[in-house]
């Protein structure tokens, strides 16, 4: 789950299509950077001259100038932070992908594509596109707060009414990979980003097994063409540290990866190779971008989530009651990420796995940072019987330790009586808050979608606020 270096769309600021005018506006741009000789005043003027002289029309002379001079700056700002300057903010010069859209201004599709596919690869371009694809999967349209929830939930950070990922957005417009409604040309996708996005789900679903195993014939492919014993593959594997069952190697090794057309495998009955004959990468294990794929922010969380994190919450309450325990085992983990982001969290760590423990339970941190922050523990249980008070007593505890403001509780039955009593006296006393949310409420979830639920969260924050409202009295007065 994400630590420190969370990720983050760039910040665009000023330094648009919309703003500019359109992509041939950038050339313009760029000639004023690089006539500017790291100038920056004189930068910041010529852009206000050509951009902003009617902002902040009806103020003050003085005033107006400042806006302008402003609004110029963030558009420098812009292009640093999307990869076209050198990194000094006080002389702003032109760096060699600077130069090299601008010496292609010539044909301009072409300077396009160039900078969209450098925004695909650095600039989080095509984790902004799968995520797209997700919320279109689960809602059938894309908004832009569905977009900056999904980023949320797969562990970006996203400031309170942020606009970079339509910015972003309108950036790989300009090369024909979406339009405004975020519909994607996959085609064009595969294209400029070298891989198509199907592929990079297959790969990323792979065990660090079968990645290795691809790995290390795309090596070898590159001095010897030609195929390599079973025997002698296994054994690079066991030289690398990587641990397998030598009985299970067709089951968990050569199938799925020859299933999913990674390599081409040869069995002769006796002979050169042994049982698991001779193996070679398929051309689409040699095409692939690995270190680009390996690479993609997509979020933290397990691969098969991410998979499935489009997925609407009717059809995640549904997957609940499969009797099929890893389907309910995602759909749970699920659940606790829907819950999370429908409240404008981010996930900080699953602590329980959910496919694990068969669908049974499972315990998510999130935190957020609307005008405070807090820390949120999530327990959903997934059950028949009803949820005795020894779960919110296990969870309050947690709470104490991971230094948590909230504890949410979800079960797809009911609460015990004592559960309902014990959350009472917690809200009273302490300084924690108890969320129940028992089946009735999923079911009202399931119905009305994240409004539902955010409409309960705050009438149960009304009740809260009661019930600690007396602690007030009695802190001692001098």
């Amino acid at each position: 789950m994400p630590q420190l270096s969370t990720p983050r769309l760039p910040a665009m600021n000023e330094f648009t299509p919309e703003q500019l005018g359109g992509f041939a506006e950038v050339f313009a741009v760029l000639k004023i950077v690089r006539d500017g000789s790291g100038d920056r005043s004189a930068i910041v003027d010529a852009i206000r001259k050509r951009w902003f002289l009617g902002t902040a029309a009806g103020r003050t002379a003085d005033d107006q100038l400042e806006q302008q001079k402003k609004r110029a700056g963030n558009v420098v700002s812009g292009m640093r932070a999307m990869g076209l300057l050198t990194p000094s903010t006080t002389a702003p010069q032109l760096n060699e992908l600077g130069k090299e859209i601008l010496e292609l201004e010539s044909i301009p599709r072409e300077a396009a594509n160039r900078f969209v596919m450098f925004l695909l690869k650095e600039r989080y371009g095509i984790e902004l596109l799968e995520v797209a694809r997700a919320v279109r999967r689960r809602d059938g349209h894309v908004t832009k707060k569905a977009i900056d929830d999904e980023l949320l939930a797969r562990g970006y950070a996203v400031s309170t009414n942020s606009s970079y990922s339509g910015k972003l957005r309108q950036w790989l417009q300009t090369a024909g990979l979406v339009d405004e409604h975020w519909n994607i040309n996959e085609e064009a996708f595969a294209t400029l980003a070298g891989v198509p996005a199907a592929e990079i789900t297959e790969w990323r679903k792979l065990t660090p097994l079968q990645q290795t195993t691809v790995e290390l014939l795309r090596a070898r492919a590159e001095g010897n063409g030609s195929p390599i014993a079973s025997r002698d593959l296994l054994e690079l594997l066991r030289q690398r540290g990587i641990e397998f069952d030598g009985g299970q190697v067709k089951r968990d090794l050569y199938q799925p990866l020859a299933e999913g057309g990674w390599i081409a495998q040869a069995v002769a009955l006796a002979g050169r190779g042994g049982k698991g004959g001779t193996i070679a990468p398929t051309a689409k294990a040699l095409e692939l971008d690995v270190d680009l794929v390996n690479g993609l922010a997509l979020g933290d969380l397990p691969v098969e989530l991410q998979e499935h994190l489009g997925r609407p919450i009717q059809q995640i309450l549904t997957d609940l009651k499969s009797p099929d325990t890893h389907v309910k085992g995602i759909a749970l983990e699920l659940l606790s990420l829907r819950l999370a982001a429908d409240c404008g969290l981010m996930p900080v760590d699953l602590r329980v796995r959910g496919v694990s423990t068969g669908g049974a339970e499972v315990d998510l941190v999130a935190e957020g940072a609307h005008l405070h922050f807090s820390r949120w523990l999530f327990q959903c249980k997934n059950q028949v019987s009803k949820v005795d008070l020894g779960v919110l007593a296990k969870e309050l505890g947690m709470a104490t330790l991971l230094r948590a403001q909230v504890v949410v509780i979800v079960t797809t039955a009911e609460f015990a009586r004592s559960v309902l009593e014990y959350a009472r006296q917690a809200a009273e006393t302490t300084a924690i808050q108890v969320v129940l949310i028992d089946g009735k409420m999923l079911g009202r979830y399931r119905e009305g979608g994240s409004a539902a639920l955010r409409n309960e969260l705050h009438s149960r924050a009304v009740e809260v606020l009661t019930l600690k409202r007396h602690q007030l009295d009695e802190v001692p007065v001098d």
